[in-house]
């Protein structure tokens, strides 16, 4: 047989048998590891993973194992069979080195199935950020389990993560876990061969395994792992570096392309994700769109069928009501019918988009009406008109959206409803004022109303302003005022020099 190999670790030591001529088959082809395990007293090895099966003879001492969270004790002469890819720790609880005879057979992929992928797949829309995702969705469950040294970087050469379980002579040498940049094997070698499979091999003798991470055919990056020595590398002998069998050297490759194989497949399930986002989000749009075009032909489809109905028999109708009324003696429902009627009339016989504001201020009464029939004495309705000012042409229907906003937003649930209607005229201007109690209105909020009415925000509102300006021009003025004892205010002040301009122009 080959002769022992010592390897120093942080919690013990590890004598590997060397392979010779005679036992190279057995080893080496095989791919097992044989060495006697030595754990010294107050020492534990902690919670890892090791992706290779295997067996151990307990020589001498006592140790605590935990698998899988299961506690049991080991003393000479047990056997114990730990499966490839279990979580195990094991703690010696004796006054001499916890000893075992080691045996165990890395779980080899076959190279063409790792390399398949590499020169294959659609490359479109493959983002270097993958890898950086594909890395931190493995960390914690497999990279970190992991007592093996190791660097992992994205396609420019820069550091993504690395071990901390580097072996001592180069963390005493090059110290790679807080100071990469000094590591020989830390520095990245420029053009192709970051794309390629290569083994570097430092200063020291150390020789480090080079594998490149490929996905759908886009270069993203490539782990680095080793740190080792072997008996096919350097046969200087260096301090405190010790040679490693073949078989060591197979499973650590092994392990690399399982690392490489994670990440990719990560990736594959990222990308699989942000393409299925960009598909929900392009059928979502367009069954958005489908139901917006069906909800207005459905609008446009209703609004055709009420045309249907004749006005004539509608105002038949509501003057057969208004008689029976009248008939029974029941008043308010008479005149709540005669102002509806007048409200059909005024929005369907009116054609032209420019009316005298006397019209305006008796569709805004018959309106005001019907709310009074609701609400009763607890509506109060005041009346301050010139009326000089009401043969002037205004925009068709402006006035009575503004006195229902005092009924939709302005008035309170529970006080008493006030509003008051005040126009007056002087040689510039008409100036129409709509005040309502209610919830007290301060100048903050006042201005970011009248900001979302210049600014076409404020919808309804919005409409009314632009129908005013594109009339009276620049010097119309609507907005909403604080108002004084207790109301609210909206102002429209209309300049009587272009309001007769834009009269002619309509004449």
């Amino acid at each position: 047989m080959g002769e022992m190999i010592r390897q120093e670790t942080d919690w013990g030591e590890i004598l590997w048998l060397t392979e010779n001529e005679e036992d190279k088959e057995l080893l080496s082809i095989q791919g097992l590891q044989v060495g006697i395990v030595s754990l010294f007293p107050g020492e534990n090895q902690s919670k890892h993973i090791h992706y290779d099966e295997q067996v151990i003879y307990v020589v001498q001492g006592q140790a605590l194992s935990i698998i899988d969270g299961v506690e049991s004790s080991l003393r000479a002469g047990d056997f114990l069979h730990w499966k490839a890819g279990v979580e195990h720790q094991v703690y010696n609880i004796g006054n001499v080195p916890f000893q075992h005879l080691l045996i165990s057979n890395p779980v080899l992929e076959e190279e063409g199935e790792f390399f398949l992928e590499t020169a294959q797949g659609d490359a479109s829309h493959v983002s270097p950020d993958l890898i950086y995702i594909a890395v931190e969705a493995i960390r914690t469950q497999f990279l970190e389990t992991l007592h093996y040294a190791y660097a992992i970087f994205d396609a420019m050469g820069n550091l993504i993560t690395q071990s901390q379980f580097y072996p001592s002579y180069c963390v005493e040498c090059c110290q790679p876990a807080s100071n990469p940049g000094v590591c020989f094997c830390m520095r990245q070698t420029a053009g192709e061969e970051l794309g390629q499979e290569h083994t570097i091999q430092c200063r020291y003798g150390m020789e480090v395994f080079h594998y490149p991470i490929y996905f759908r055919g886009v270069f993203l990056g490539y782990i680095q792992s080793g740190y080792i020595r072997h008996s096919g590398g350097v046969r200087k002998r260096i301090d405190r570096v010790y040679d490693v069998p073949e078989s060591v050297v197979a499973g650590i490759q092994a392990l690399l392309r399982r690392i490489v194989k994670a990440i990719r497949n990560y990736c594959e399930f990222e990308q699989f994700r942000r393409e299925l986002v960009e598909k929900e989000l392009c059928i979502a749009s367009h069954e958005e769109s489908q139901r917006i075009l069906m909800k207005n032909l459905r609008d446009v489809q209703y609004a055709m069928t009420d045309l249907k109905i004749s006005n004539h028999f509608l105002f038949n109708t509501l003057n057969s009501m208004a008689s029976m009324a009248l008939d029974g003696g029941l008043m308010p429902l008479y005149q709540s019918i005669v102002d509806l009627s007048k409200m059909f009339h005024y929005t369907l016989r009116t054609q032209n988009s420019m009316v005298p504001l006397e019209k305006e201020v008796d569709y805004v009464k018959a309106y005001l009406q019907l709310q009074k029939l609701r609400y009763g004495e607890d509506l109060q309705i005041i009346w301050k008109i010139s009326k000089r000012a009401l043969n002037i042409q205004v925009p068709f229907n402006f006035l009575q959206p503004i006195v229902e906003n005092a009924f939709v937003h302005g008035f309170s649930e529970t006080a008493g409803k006030k509003i008051k209607l005040v126009i007056t005229k002087n040689k510039e201007f008409v100036e129409i004022q709509v005040l309502n109690t209610g919830k007290p209105v301060s100048e903050q909020a006042c201005y970011a109303v009248n900001q979302g009415i210049l600014s076409n925000t404020s919808h309804g509102l919005s409409m009314i302003y632009a129908k005013l300006k594109a009339v009276f021009g620049e010097g119309c003025i609507f907005r909403m005022e604080p108002g004084v004892k207790g109301y609210t205010c909206f102002l429209i002040r209309i300049p009587l020099d272009e309001t007769d301009t834009a009269r002619k122009e309509k004449k």
